[in-house]
């Protein structure tokens, strides 16, 4: 009996009427499995969900900062002092010491930059979700006296003590430019 009144008594404290209360009783009882087609629909609203929320995310890093995906194919845009360079790295590959990475920098701009100035932290598959993780985080750095304009450059950088496999992302911590270089005299 008690049973039996007690989700009544439920559903009319929370201001539900009973013919609600019979009918969601009734129904998940009844449940019927979801067809494939409409898990796929749901499971595409639930990406598309998760795209605008990693969007979202994204516009929140400094644009000084970025972070790079190993073989994500796209560009990441850094601005750095009224300077915008476009950045990714490729799929990490391996070497006897650990594994390295190419470092791709467009500058996109009719400007050549000089003495460019890169810190790149590593973080391998033990910093998921880690606040902590930029302190074990493998820092690479590297100065390059230009980058011309329209030009697209690589660098490679050594992971020493990292496989190929525990390689997560690498966030551009920080990028400097000592100065413009001026138009040769013609």
């Amino acid at each position: 009996m008690i049973t039996k009144t007690l989700p009544f008594l439920l559903a009319a404290a929370l201001g539900l009427s009973t013919s609600v209360m019979a009918q969601t009783t009734a129904t998940s009882a009844k449940a019927k499995p979801v067809s494939l087609t409409q898990q796929v629909q749901d499971l595409k609203a639930t990406v598309l969900q998760l795209q605008k929320r990693v969007d979202y995310l994204e516009m929140l890093v400094p644009p000084s900062t970025a972070v790079l995906m190993p073989d994500a194919r796209k560009l990441s845009s850094i601005r750095v002092n009224g300077a915008t360079f476009l950045m990714s790295i490729d799929k990490p590959s391996g070497n006897e010491k650990g594994s390295d990475f190419i470092l791709t920098v467009v500058n996109p701009q009719s400007i050549t930059y000089t003495n460019i100035g890169f810190d790149i932290r590593v973080y391998g598959k033990e910093a998921n979700g880690d606040p902590n993780a930029y302190k074990s985080a493998f820092l690479v750095s590297r100065i390059t006296p230009a980058l011309a304009p329209g030009q697209t450059t690589q660098f490679r950088f050594a992971v020493p003590g990292m496989t190929p496999e525990d390689f997560t992302a690498a966030y551009v911590a920080s990028m400097t430019f000592g100065g413009i270089a001026s138009p040769t005299a013609e």
